[in-house]
């Protein structure tokens, strides 16, 4: 019975080390979840960075349509969220900037602690409404 055991933990050990996703692959995997969804907003660019206040950054920069421009934003930080809880190094920060498809529109810059998000968004254990209230800020 322990050999069958041992094989499993050989066959599982593998996709154990996959699910960790390095600095290096974030951008990419971001880029594969916002292509997943057809109806979600246009994915600028995707970085991590180290913030000399806030610690390891993910940012994401969007452009959304006018009509859906909180579902977008909503969905990006699901996408950051989703990528950062897989994160091999903890991310603290998740920043948005988005950007709307329509003349005379402002950028839209929103920060939202990893943590908080990823327990609202991914977890569960929050709504989302509290999330929007307690953890979203706008600058």
């Amino acid at each position: 019975m322990s050999i069958r055991y041992i094989f499993i933990g050989l066959v599982f050990f593998p996709l154990f080390l996959e699910a960790q996703i390095s600095d290096v692959r974030i951008p990419s995997s971001i880029e594969k979840y916002f292509q997943m969804n057809r109806k979600g907003p246009e994915l600028v660019s995707a970085e991590v960075f180290d913030h000399h206040q806030s610690g390891r950054t993910l940012k994401l920069k969007i452009v959304a349509t006018r009509n859906n421009s909180g579902k977008d934003l909503a969905f990006a930080f699901a996408a950051a969220a989703a990528i950062a809880n897989m994160a091999d190094r903890p991310v603290e920060l998740l920043w948005v900037e988005m950007d709307i498809n329509f003349k005379d529109s402002e950028t839209t810059v929103a920060l939202a602690p990893a943590n908080c998000t990823i327990d609202a968004i991914i977890l569960k254990n929050t709504e989302t409404e509290k999330w929007w209230k307690d953890c979203l800020q706008f600058p």
